[in-house]
């Protein structure tokens, strides 16, 4: 009975895509198998993008890479890696490079290219509430047009449960930031993540809240059942495109994820990536 409950909430998952947009794009293949519902999981290396405060979380150093194998030349992308460590039972660090690229028409040679360095710290103030931050330096060029931008963004995990945590991140939490694009502005994304049993989650994030600068409030689900010890399987939405990902353990110590994203804005995206715990 549990496991047909738990195929019906993956295929229901899967099927909300027209009402449920994502937060963000490509960024950790196990948050794009999720629909992009991490921000109140944050529990892995991807942290260091999706929630500074789920440093916590990591109990031993852990490397992640990630690459868009699809539409490279027509579409924008993202490859990045990270590295995450704890500092000590209370606090840990994290690191990202990341590389976004994007081409409308390849005939015109138009390019859109941005490399960024992230830096985050999260830290338990109390065993229910932890708090993190991340610095970002970036680089990004347009049709030779080049700007260099500084951001930060700070997040919140509110553990109220052994099943149930609150998350929240605030992007661009400095104030207004001036891009290539235009403007970046103080973006609220509260999210929330249930833990039914241990091999399950179920994740739910809202994007943009307060609908900054003119844009729209997205939404994001999406779940992740371990079958066994070596097979995760995961479903969500992710804006407008249904995502689907499976993350198979090689190794005690390594993990290798596929994520891909149906139907939708994003259709026939694949991505693959590895995360590795020493």
């Amino acid at each position: 009975m549990k496991k047909k409950i738990l195929t019906a909430i993956l295929v229901t998952v899967a099927g909300v895509t027209s009402a449920v947009p994502a937060v963000s794009a490509f960024n950790g293949v196990r948050a794009v198998g999720m629909g992009g519902a991490f921000i109140a999981v944050a529990d892995d290396v991807q942290s260091v993008y999706w929630n500074p405060a789920g440093m916590v979380n990591i109990k031993e150093k852990q490397l992640g890479w990630q690459r868009v194998l699809t539409n490279r030349n027509s579409s924008n992308h993202l490859d990045a890696a990270q590295f995450a460590m704890p500092l000590d039972r209370k606090s840990g660090l994290g690191i990202m490079y990341s590389k976004v690229s994007d081409t409308y028409d390849p005939a015109d040679n138009w390019r859109y290219d941005c490399n960024a360095w992230s830096l985050s710290y999260g830290r338990k103030i109390s065993e229910t509430v932890a708090i993190g931050a991340t610095v970002r330096s970036g680089k990004e060029t347009e049709d030779g047009i080049g700007n260099d931008y500084y951001n930060a963004d700070i997040g919140m995990l509110y553990t109220a449960s052994p099943k149930l945590t609150f998350g929240l991140l605030i992007n661009d939490a400095a104030g207004s930031v001036q891009m290539i694009r235009g403007p970046r502005e103080v973006r609220w994304n509260p999210a929330m993540a249930y833990r039914p049993d241990e091999k399950t989650i179920i994740a739910f994030d809202v994007s943009n809240l307060t609908e900054a600068y003119n844009e729209k409030r997205e939404y994001s689900v999406g779940i992740e059942h371990k079958v066994n010890h070596s097979l995760a399987l995961r479903a969500g939405s992710f804006r407008g495109s249904p995502t689907y990902g499976i993350g198979i353990t090689a190794t005690k110590d390594m993990e290798i994820g596929f994520a891909y994203m149906g139907d939708g804005h994003y259709s026939g995206r694949k991505l693959i990536g590895i995360r590795t715990t020493f």
